[in-house]
Protein backbone atom coordinates (compact mmCIF):
# COMPACT_ATOMS: atom_id res chain seq x y z
CA UNK A 1 0.00 0.00 0.00
CA UNK A 2 1.61 3.27 -1.08
CA UNK A 3 1.10 7.03 -0.98
CA UNK A 4 2.02 8.28 -4.48
CA UNK A 5 0.87 11.84 -3.78
CA UNK A 6 -0.34 13.90 -0.84
CA UNK A 7 -4.02 14.21 -0.04
CA UNK A 8 -6.97 12.48 1.58
CA UNK A 9 -7.48 8.79 2.25
CA UNK A 10 -8.33 8.24 -1.41
CA UNK A 11 -4.67 8.66 -2.42
CA UNK A 12 -3.73 5.33 -0.80
CA UNK A 13 -3.08 2.84 -3.58
CA UNK A 14 -2.33 -0.85 -3.77
CA UNK A 15 1.01 -1.40 -5.46
CA UNK A 16 2.76 -4.55 -6.56
CA UNK A 17 6.52 -4.99 -6.66
CA UNK A 18 8.83 -7.94 -7.14
CA UNK A 19 9.58 -9.55 -3.78
CA UNK A 20 13.01 -8.15 -2.82
CA UNK A 21 15.77 -10.21 -1.26
CA UNK A 22 17.19 -8.84 2.01
CA UNK A 23 20.67 -7.33 1.86
CA UNK A 24 23.37 -7.63 4.51
CA UNK A 25 21.93 -6.46 7.83
CA UNK A 26 18.33 -6.86 6.64
CA UNK A 27 15.53 -9.35 7.22
CA UNK A 28 12.47 -9.92 5.08
CA UNK A 29 9.37 -10.19 7.24
CA UNK A 30 5.96 -11.50 6.22
CA UNK A 31 3.60 -9.03 7.86
CA UNK A 32 0.77 -10.41 10.01
CA UNK A 33 -0.47 -7.12 11.47
CA UNK A 34 0.34 -3.41 11.18
CA UNK A 35 -1.03 -0.60 13.30
CA UNK A 36 -2.69 2.53 11.94
CA UNK A 37 -1.69 5.73 13.72
CA UNK A 38 -2.59 9.39 13.45
CA UNK A 39 0.98 10.01 12.36
CA UNK A 40 0.27 7.97 9.20
CA UNK A 41 -2.56 10.35 8.38
CA UNK A 42 -0.42 13.43 8.94
CA UNK A 43 2.31 12.04 6.67
CA UNK A 44 -0.25 11.17 3.99
CA UNK A 45 -1.63 14.72 4.14
CA UNK A 46 1.88 16.18 3.99
CA UNK A 47 1.65 18.33 7.11
CA UNK A 48 4.65 16.82 8.90
CA UNK A 49 7.85 18.55 7.75
CA UNK A 50 10.53 16.17 6.48
CA UNK A 51 8.22 13.28 5.65
CA UNK A 52 9.40 10.39 3.45
CA UNK A 53 9.92 10.86 -0.26
CA UNK A 54 6.92 9.80 -2.33
CA UNK A 55 5.81 7.23 -3.17
CA UNK A 56 6.15 5.70 0.28
CA UNK A 57 4.53 2.92 2.27
CA UNK A 58 3.03 4.12 5.59
CA UNK A 59 3.14 2.21 8.85
CA UNK A 60 5.26 2.78 11.94
CA UNK A 61 4.89 -0.70 13.40
CA UNK A 62 4.57 -4.24 12.18
CA UNK A 63 4.27 -7.75 13.58
CA UNK A 64 5.21 -10.67 11.41
CA UNK A 65 7.20 -13.81 10.70
CA UNK A 66 10.83 -13.85 9.59
CA UNK A 67 10.78 -15.01 5.97
CA UNK A 68 14.39 -14.61 4.87
CA UNK A 69 17.59 -13.34 6.48
CA UNK A 70 20.18 -11.34 4.57
CA UNK A 71 23.64 -12.83 3.98
CA UNK A 72 25.93 -12.77 6.99
CA UNK A 73 23.22 -11.23 9.15
CA UNK A 74 22.67 -12.12 12.77
CA UNK A 75 18.90 -12.23 13.27
CA UNK A 76 16.04 -14.46 14.39
CA UNK A 77 15.80 -17.48 12.12
CA UNK A 78 13.04 -17.91 9.51
CA UNK A 79 9.72 -18.81 11.09
CA UNK A 80 10.27 -16.73 14.23
CA UNK A 81 7.60 -14.16 15.05
CA UNK A 82 8.91 -10.64 15.54
CA UNK A 83 7.85 -7.04 16.19
CA UNK A 84 9.46 -3.89 14.80
CA UNK A 85 8.99 -0.14 14.97
CA UNK A 86 10.04 1.48 11.70
CA UNK A 87 9.99 4.89 10.05
CA UNK A 88 7.72 3.56 7.27
CA UNK A 89 6.77 0.32 5.54
CA UNK A 90 4.24 -1.39 7.82
CA UNK A 91 1.35 -1.38 5.32
CA UNK A 92 2.69 -4.27 3.28
CA UNK A 93 2.54 -8.03 2.78
CA UNK A 94 6.33 -8.25 3.11
CA UNK A 95 8.74 -5.70 4.55
CA UNK A 96 12.51 -5.37 4.57
CA UNK A 97 13.56 -4.47 8.10
CA UNK A 98 16.98 -3.79 9.63
CA UNK A 99 17.85 -6.83 11.76
CA UNK A 100 18.62 -4.69 14.81
CA UNK A 101 15.02 -3.41 14.86
CA UNK A 102 13.49 -6.85 15.36
CA UNK A 103 12.27 -7.81 18.82
CA UNK A 104 10.96 -11.35 19.42
CA UNK A 105 7.20 -11.66 19.89
CA UNK A 106 6.70 -13.50 23.19
CA UNK A 107 5.06 -16.92 23.08
CA UNK A 108 1.28 -16.88 23.24
CA UNK A 109 0.90 -13.22 22.25
CA UNK A 110 -1.60 -12.50 19.49
CA UNK A 111 -0.09 -10.50 16.58
CA UNK A 112 -3.06 -8.13 16.40
CA UNK A 113 -2.85 -7.34 20.12
CA UNK A 114 0.91 -6.87 19.80
CA UNK A 115 0.37 -4.41 16.96
CA UNK A 116 -2.21 -2.52 19.02
CA UNK A 117 0.38 -2.24 21.79
CA UNK A 118 3.73 -1.77 20.06
CA UNK A 119 3.89 1.91 19.14
CA UNK A 120 1.57 3.48 21.72
CA UNK A 121 2.85 1.64 24.77
CA UNK A 122 6.46 1.93 23.67
CA UNK A 123 6.39 5.73 23.46
CA UNK A 124 4.36 6.05 26.67
CA UNK A 125 6.87 3.80 28.46
CA UNK A 126 9.76 5.91 27.24
CA UNK A 127 8.19 9.25 28.11
CA UNK A 128 7.02 8.18 31.55
CA UNK A 129 10.23 6.47 32.65
CA UNK A 130 13.18 7.52 30.48
CA UNK A 131 12.20 11.10 29.68
CA UNK A 132 10.22 12.34 32.68
CA UNK A 133 11.55 9.83 35.23
CA UNK A 134 8.33 9.95 37.25
CA UNK A 135 8.67 8.02 40.49
CA UNK A 136 6.18 5.96 42.47
CA UNK A 137 3.81 8.29 44.30
CA UNK A 138 4.17 10.99 41.64
CA UNK A 139 1.33 12.82 39.88
CA UNK A 140 1.08 13.56 36.17
CA UNK A 141 -1.33 15.16 33.73
CA UNK A 142 -1.97 13.40 30.41
CA UNK A 143 -3.86 15.18 27.65
CA UNK A 144 -6.11 13.16 25.32
CA UNK A 145 -6.14 10.46 27.99
CA UNK A 146 -8.78 8.35 26.23
CA UNK A 147 -6.71 8.07 23.04
CA UNK A 148 -4.26 5.35 22.11
CA UNK A 149 -1.17 6.80 23.80
CA UNK A 150 -3.29 8.23 26.61
CA UNK A 151 -4.69 4.85 27.63
CA UNK A 152 -1.17 3.41 27.44
CA UNK A 153 -0.07 6.08 29.90
CA UNK A 154 -2.97 5.20 32.20
CA UNK A 155 -2.10 1.51 32.35
CA UNK A 156 1.66 1.97 32.65
CA UNK A 157 1.32 4.68 35.30
CA UNK A 158 -1.00 2.48 37.37
CA UNK A 159 1.62 -0.29 37.31
CA UNK A 160 4.25 2.23 38.43
CA UNK A 161 2.18 3.66 41.30
CA UNK A 162 1.76 7.05 39.59
CA UNK A 163 -1.47 9.08 39.81
CA UNK A 164 -2.79 10.31 36.46
CA UNK A 165 -5.15 13.19 35.78
CA UNK A 166 -6.35 12.96 32.20
CA UNK A 167 -8.21 15.36 29.95
CA UNK A 168 -10.93 13.79 27.81
CA UNK A 169 -14.47 14.33 26.59
CA UNK A 170 -17.31 13.86 29.05
CA UNK A 171 -18.37 10.78 27.08
CA UNK A 172 -14.97 9.13 27.68
CA UNK A 173 -14.65 10.01 31.37
CA UNK A 174 -15.74 6.58 32.60
CA UNK A 175 -13.25 4.92 30.28
CA UNK A 176 -10.42 6.96 31.82
CA UNK A 177 -11.71 6.25 35.33
CA UNK A 178 -11.88 2.50 34.64
CA UNK A 179 -8.16 2.50 33.83
CA UNK A 180 -7.28 4.22 37.09
CA UNK A 181 -7.18 7.80 35.83
CA UNK A 182 -8.91 10.86 37.23
CA UNK A 183 -10.73 12.47 34.32
CA UNK A 184 -10.82 16.19 33.63
CA UNK A 185 -13.53 17.23 31.17
CA UNK A 186 -11.74 18.86 28.25
CA UNK A 187 -14.40 21.58 28.32
CA UNK A 188 -13.00 22.62 31.72
CA UNK A 189 -9.93 24.73 32.36
CA UNK A 190 -7.43 21.99 33.21
CA UNK A 191 -5.00 24.52 34.64
CA UNK A 192 -7.59 25.65 37.17
CA UNK A 193 -8.24 22.03 38.16
CA UNK A 194 -4.52 21.33 38.63
CA UNK A 195 -3.98 24.47 40.68
CA UNK A 196 -6.71 23.29 43.05
CA UNK A 197 -4.78 20.08 43.77
CA UNK A 198 -2.53 19.72 46.84
CA UNK A 199 0.65 21.53 45.85
CA UNK A 200 -1.10 23.23 42.93
CA UNK A 201 0.96 21.47 40.26
CA UNK A 202 1.98 18.07 38.87
CA UNK A 203 5.33 16.34 38.38
CA UNK A 204 4.94 16.03 34.62
CA UNK A 205 2.56 16.88 31.80
CA UNK A 206 2.40 14.90 28.55
CA UNK A 207 0.91 16.98 25.72
CA UNK A 208 0.14 15.76 22.17
CA UNK A 209 -2.05 18.77 21.39
CA UNK A 210 0.67 21.28 20.60
CA UNK A 211 0.44 24.88 19.51
CA UNK A 212 -0.29 27.33 22.31
CA UNK A 213 -1.50 24.43 24.43
CA UNK A 214 2.13 23.64 25.28
CA UNK A 215 2.54 26.84 27.29
CA UNK A 216 -0.56 26.20 29.39
CA UNK A 217 0.67 22.67 30.09
CA UNK A 218 4.02 24.09 31.16
CA UNK A 219 2.23 26.29 33.69
CA UNK A 220 0.77 23.19 35.35
CA UNK A 221 4.21 21.73 36.16
CA UNK A 222 5.82 22.04 39.59
CA UNK A 223 9.35 23.28 40.14
CA UNK A 224 11.65 20.37 39.29
CA UNK A 225 9.06 18.86 36.96
CA UNK A 226 8.84 18.60 33.18
CA UNK A 227 6.42 19.32 30.35
CA UNK A 228 6.83 16.79 27.53
CA UNK A 229 5.37 17.61 24.14
CA UNK A 230 4.90 14.68 21.77
CA UNK A 231 2.60 15.92 19.06
CA UNK A 232 1.15 18.92 17.26
CA UNK A 233 -2.28 17.46 16.61
CA UNK A 234 -4.30 20.65 16.95
CA UNK A 235 -1.97 22.76 14.85
CA UNK A 236 -1.54 20.11 12.16
CA UNK A 237 -5.13 19.03 11.63
CA UNK A 238 -5.42 21.35 8.65
CA UNK A 239 -3.10 21.85 5.71
CA UNK A 240 -3.36 25.64 5.68
CA UNK A 241 -0.11 27.53 6.20
CA UNK A 242 -1.70 29.26 9.19
CA UNK A 243 -2.01 25.89 10.94
CA UNK A 244 1.70 25.29 10.49
CA UNK A 245 2.49 28.82 11.71
CA UNK A 246 0.37 28.25 14.82
CA UNK A 247 2.26 25.04 15.50
CA UNK A 248 5.62 26.73 15.06
CA UNK A 249 4.66 29.61 17.34
CA UNK A 250 3.35 27.21 19.96
CA UNK A 251 6.55 25.16 19.83
CA UNK A 252 8.63 28.30 20.31
CA UNK A 253 6.47 29.66 23.14
CA UNK A 254 5.84 26.39 24.95
CA UNK A 255 9.04 24.39 24.39
CA UNK A 256 11.90 26.75 23.53
CA UNK A 257 11.29 30.02 25.40
CA UNK A 258 10.66 28.42 28.85
CA UNK A 259 14.18 27.00 28.66
CA UNK A 260 15.43 30.58 28.95
CA UNK A 261 13.57 31.12 32.23
CA UNK A 262 15.47 29.83 35.31
CA UNK A 263 12.41 28.56 37.17
CA UNK A 264 13.56 25.01 37.83
CA UNK A 265 11.14 23.47 35.32
CA UNK A 266 12.02 21.63 32.11
CA UNK A 267 10.41 21.41 28.68
CA UNK A 268 11.23 19.08 25.83
CA UNK A 269 9.72 17.54 22.73
CA UNK A 270 9.88 13.75 22.69
CA UNK A 271 11.26 12.06 19.60
CA UNK A 272 11.89 8.32 19.72
CA UNK A 273 14.58 8.45 17.06
CA UNK A 274 16.54 11.16 18.91
CA UNK A 275 16.29 9.26 22.18
CA UNK A 276 17.57 6.15 20.46
CA UNK A 277 20.66 8.02 19.29
CA UNK A 278 21.55 9.06 22.84
CA UNK A 279 20.48 5.73 24.40
CA UNK A 280 21.14 3.02 21.76
CA UNK A 281 19.92 0.15 23.97
CA UNK A 282 16.63 1.86 24.82
CA UNK A 283 14.71 0.70 21.74
CA UNK A 284 15.20 -3.03 22.27
CA UNK A 285 14.81 -2.82 26.05
CA UNK A 286 11.64 -0.74 26.10
CA UNK A 287 9.82 -2.58 23.31
CA UNK A 288 10.67 -5.91 24.97
CA UNK A 289 9.40 -4.55 28.30
CA UNK A 290 5.94 -3.61 27.04
CA UNK A 291 5.62 -6.88 25.09
CA UNK A 292 6.41 -8.79 28.28
CA UNK A 293 3.72 -6.83 30.12
CA UNK A 294 1.26 -7.88 27.41
CA UNK A 295 2.31 -11.52 27.67
CA UNK A 296 1.77 -11.42 31.45
CA UNK A 297 -1.65 -9.83 31.08
CA UNK A 298 -0.61 -6.71 32.96
CA UNK A 299 -1.74 -4.38 30.16
CA UNK A 300 -4.63 -4.72 27.74
CA UNK A 301 -4.34 -2.67 24.55
CA UNK A 302 -7.70 -1.95 22.97
CA UNK A 303 -8.22 -3.28 19.46
CA UNK A 304 -10.94 -1.15 17.94
CA UNK A 305 -11.14 -2.81 14.55
CA UNK A 306 -9.15 -5.05 12.22
CA UNK A 307 -9.22 -4.00 8.57
CA UNK A 308 -7.87 -5.90 5.53
CA UNK A 309 -4.72 -4.31 4.13
CA UNK A 310 -6.38 -3.58 0.79
CA UNK A 311 -8.94 -1.40 2.64
CA UNK A 312 -6.38 0.81 4.37
CA UNK A 313 -8.15 3.90 3.02
CA UNK A 314 -11.28 2.87 4.98
CA UNK A 315 -9.11 2.53 8.10
CA UNK A 316 -7.83 6.08 7.63
CA UNK A 317 -11.34 7.44 7.17
CA UNK A 318 -12.53 5.67 10.32
CA UNK A 319 -9.64 7.11 12.34
CA UNK A 320 -10.17 10.63 11.02
CA UNK A 321 -13.88 10.52 11.81
CA UNK A 322 -13.33 9.22 15.34
CA UNK A 323 -15.74 6.38 14.59
CA UNK A 324 -13.54 3.74 16.23
CA UNK A 325 -12.49 3.52 19.87
CA UNK A 326 -9.21 1.65 20.17
CA UNK A 327 -6.38 0.82 17.79
CA UNK A 328 -7.15 0.07 14.16
CA UNK A 329 -4.96 -2.79 12.91
CA UNK A 330 -4.39 -3.82 9.31
CA UNK A 331 -4.24 -7.55 8.60
CA UNK A 332 -3.52 -9.50 5.39
CA UNK A 333 -6.37 -9.41 2.88
CA UNK A 334 -8.33 -12.66 2.67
Amino acid sequence: MSVPRLGGAEVLRLSSDELPAPAVGQVRVKVLAAGVSYGDILLRAGVIPGGPKRPFTPGYDLVGVVDQVGPGTRAPEPGRRVVALVRSGGYAQYALVAANRLVPLPDGVDPVEASALALNYFIAQQMLHRVAGVRRGGTVLVHSASGGVGTAFLELAALAGVTVYGTCSAARAEQVRALGGRPIDRAEDFLRVVRALPGGAVDAVFDPVGGRHFLRSYQAVRRGGVMVGFGQNAALRGTDRRDLLTGAQGFLGGIVLPKLVPDGKRTLFYNAWSLEKSHPAAYQQDLATVLELLQKGQVTPRVGRTVPLDRAADAHRAMESGAVTGKIVLVPAA
